[in-house]
């Protein structure tokens, strides 16, 4: 699995401290631009954070590059709607038994021969089903939801902040999908470290664990 940073709004603390400024004041962005500071960005920032004026944070993006990630992860990835995707067409991209992903729980069992045994199977017969010509679009309908695939992504400060992050970031969310989101973490951490500072599992900002029994990283998380 690979998180590759494709692009990002440029100054994405500064970008989003400025829009909240703007909502406040009679001047327009253009007449106090060049006179603003690290310490307004900082200051409008978190004013933005406190009081949860956080529509500003929707002026900034980043665009990653998820690659090697299963289609297990991308179905729920594609549930955050405010965002863009585009996903490798197994229309025209034909896999092979290289393109699964296993879990370690499926290899450390007692199964893990059966499972191979069947996935080599199921590859014969997709490979079978292309070489008599069947399309790749009807042929796919077989591969299991572990196949591997790329996929582009992007999403807004705030969607990543607000609802990506407390959600993906969460020891109980399935383990692929978490791995992904901790990378786009510390990369928007690096590129906006603002507006990302508390960001992470919704533990962290309410101070209890909403998913019921708080997990072994609960008092790492929540703020003392």
């Amino acid at each position: 699995m690979k998180v590759h940073l494709v692009t990002y709004t440029k100054d994405p603390d500064r970008i989003c401290a400025m829009a909240a400024y703007v909502s406040v004041s009679k001047r327009p962005l253009s007449e106090f631009s060049e006179d603003w500071t690290d310490e307004d960005t900082e200051k409008w920032i978190k004013i933005v954070i406190e009081r949860g004026h956080t529509s500003v944070l929707e002026h900034a993006s980043f665009t990653f590059s998820l690659e090697g990630v299963s289609r297990v992860c991308t179905h729920q990835l594609v549930r955050h709607r405010i965002a863009s995707y585009t996903q490798q067409s197994l229309r025209r991209v034909k896999m092979d038994k290289e393109s699964i992903e296993i879990p370690e729980a499926i290899k450390r069992s007692s199964l893990f021969d059966r499972v191979n045994e069947t996935l080599n199977e199921l590859y014969s017969v997709y490979d079978l089903l292309i070489e008599k010509k069947i399309p790749r679009e009807d042929a796919r309908f077989i591969l299991p939801e572990g196949t591997k695939t790329n996929i582009i992504v992007t999403m807004n400060c705030r969607e990543l902040y607000e609802s990506f992050f407390p959600l993906r970031c969460c020891t109980k969310a399935q383990w692929e999908i978490r791995e992904v989101a901790w990378k786009m973490l510390e990369i928007c951490k690096e590129k906006a470290p603002l507006i990302f500072k508390d960001a992470g599992p919704r533990c962290k900002k309410l101070g209890y664990c909403p998913e019921g029994e708080p997990c072994e990283e609960f008092k790492k998380f929540v703020r003392r």
